[in-house]
């Protein structure tokens, strides 16, 4: 059981490593495919998803909450966000925005499980809020996208990009 907790935690944090990784595009204002915004979010959820999987307090009105606040505050957050689209590469960019190295407390939440329960062999309280907080966190990061890909993206002004480039104009929408 020990060896099914080391895995699991250590993948919490490779995958948290490799979402912080993807969403560079995000905080340098970079033009990017729709598929590269949605790495991130996806692989914020899968870390907290196997977080709240290896988390010895299972309280599930807690992880609940956790979700519908990042819901909330993540929808809010996209609709703030400015959005150009390039229609016909299907590329998008944002100005620079720090709001998704969300996915940085992400990996250091998941840092701090591995390391005190794989490395420490500390038990754990039994709260279950580590857990919660990275749910908070990838429910945040997943809806902020999906306002941004389906609301917000859609009704942007075109611009001519190009993929990892900055046009250097500004975001109107």
């Amino acid at each position: 059981m020990t060896s099914v907790l080391f895995i699991a935690h250590l993948a919490a944090v490779l995958l948290a490593a490799l979402a912080l990784w993807s969403i560079r595009n995000e905080y340098t204002g970079k033009a990017a495919t729709r598929f590269q915004w949605l790495r991130p979010p996806a692989l914020a959820v899968l870390a907290a998803a196997m977080l709240l999987i290896v988390s010895p307090g299972k309280r599930i009105e807690l992880w609940t909450a956790a979700i519908a606040g990042g819901v909330v505050l993540g929808a809010a957050a996209g609709m703030l966000l400015k959005v150009n689209q390039d229609h016909g590469r299907q590329l998008m960019r944002v100005a620079p925005a720090w709001d998704g190295l969300g996915a940085a407390a992400l990996l250091l939440l998941a840092l701090v499980r591995f390391v005190s329960s794989s490395l420490m062999a500390r038990q754990s309280g039994g709260f279950g809020v580590l857990a919660a907080a990275a749910t908070f966190l990838a429910a945040y990061l997943a809806t902020r996208f999906i306002v941004v890909r389906f609301y917000k993206a859609p009704r942007s002004i075109h611009v001519d990009m190009a993929r990892g480039q900055d046009p250097r104009r500004p975001l109107v929408h």
